[in-house]
């Protein structure tokens, strides 16, 4: 599932090891593919050597490495839509991107609860729907007994 991650949910993932571990498992297995843009990448690496008190550097750092993994898109026309305008960014990354979620804990963004077909949710419900999904595909796989020699 195509996903933005809001700059708040990103600081908490780069934050704690086990959810990095987390989002690398989700990352590899494709249950997500992770779209940002560059006003998310800019944003993160803002907060993380301002508020969170990582160098410059470091936070660069850890930037790039997420710039890498993501699928960045780029935006254009951004559309007016949430009461705090630094928000807008997010939901115009989610529609450039083609994502079916924006991860948040902003209320300005959570609010809205959509936007188009997009579903902004707080990253718990993200957790359960993933759950679900894994649920699906083991439930939907057929292991032949005899299918080990193929």
């Amino acid at each position: 599932m195509r996903v933005v991650y809001d700059t708040s949910v990103l600081v908490t993932i780069l934050s704690r090891r086990d959810l990095i571990l987390n989002l690398q498992k989700d990352l590899s297995r494709g249950a997500v593919v992770l779209i940002s843009s560059q006003f998310i990448l800019n944003e993160l690496e803002r907060v993380l050597s301002g508020k969170f008190g990582l160098t410059k550097q470091s936070a660069k750092t850890r930037v790039r490495l997420l710039g890498r993994i993501a699928e960045v898109v780029k935006l254009k026309g951004i559309q007016r839509i949430v009461r705090d305008v630094n928000d807008d960014p997010i939901i115009a990354t989610a529609v450039a991107g083609g994502a079916k979620y924006i991860v948040t804990i902003d209320k300005d963004l959570l609010v809205l609860e959509k936007h188009d077909d997009i579903m902004i949710i707080e990253p718990e419900k993200l957790k359960k729907e993933l759950a679900k999904q894994s649920t699906r595909l083991t439930q939907n796989h057929y292991h032949h007994p005899n299918s080990n020699w193929l």
